[in-house]
C-alpha cells in the first residue's frame, strides 16, 4: 500500500534587500527542499515586495512568497531548515489536508507572479496655484 501525503502551504516574508537573483535563489532553495524529501510542488505564488503592519527583525518592507506543496514526510523537518536561513523574516505553514493520494496531485505546478500593487500619487499643487484657487472662490456666507 501506498504511503498516503499531505498537503501544506508555507507563506514566507523574505528580505526586501535580496534583489532579484538573492530572492530567486531562496525560493530555489526552499523548493528544493521540498523535492529533496520527495515532497511535489504544487504551486508557487510570487506577490512581491509589500510593506510590513509593522517592524519584523528591522524591516518594514518584504518580500512575500507563497508555497504549496505536497509531501509524505516534510512538515517539520521543512520548517526546521527554514529556520536556519537568515534572509528569512518569517514564515508560517498550515496543513490543508491529510492523507492524498499522490496520484491524485496535478502534474504540472502552477506558478503565479502577482502584480506589485498599483500606487497612485496625486499630483502636488504649487503654493502659487493653490492661492489662487484660494482667492477665486467666494467667501463663506457671501452670495
Amino acid at each position: 500500500m501506498a504511503e498516503k501525503w499531505r498537503r501544506y502551504e508555507t507563506l514566507m516574508i523574505l528580505n526586501a534587500d535580496l534583489g532579484a537573483e538573492g530572492t530567486e535563489a531562496l525560493v530555489q532553495k526552499a523548493r528544493d527542499y521540498v523535492s529533496q524529501d520527495g515532497g511535489r510542488i504544487l504551486k508557487t505564488e510570487r506577490w512581491g515586495v509589500r510593506d510590513l503592519a509593522f517592524e519584523l527583525k528591522g524591516h518594514r518592507k518584504g518580500y512575500y512568497l507563497l508555497l504549496e506543496y505536497a509531501a509524505a514526510k516534510v512538515g517539520t523537518e521543512f520548517d526546521r531548515k527554514l529556520n536556519l536561513i537568515d534572509s528569512i523574516v518569517k514564515f508560517q505553514t498550515v496543513k490543508l489536508a491529510e492523507e492524498i493520494e499522490p496520484t491524485s496531485l496535478p502534474e504540472a505546478e502552477e506558478v503565479i507572479t502577482a502584480p506589485a500593487p498599483e500606487v497612485t500619487i496625486p499630483p502636488v499643487e504649487e503654493p502659487a496655484e493653490r492661492a489662487a484657487a484660494e482667492d477665486a472662490e467666494e467667501p463663506f456666507g457671501e452670495p
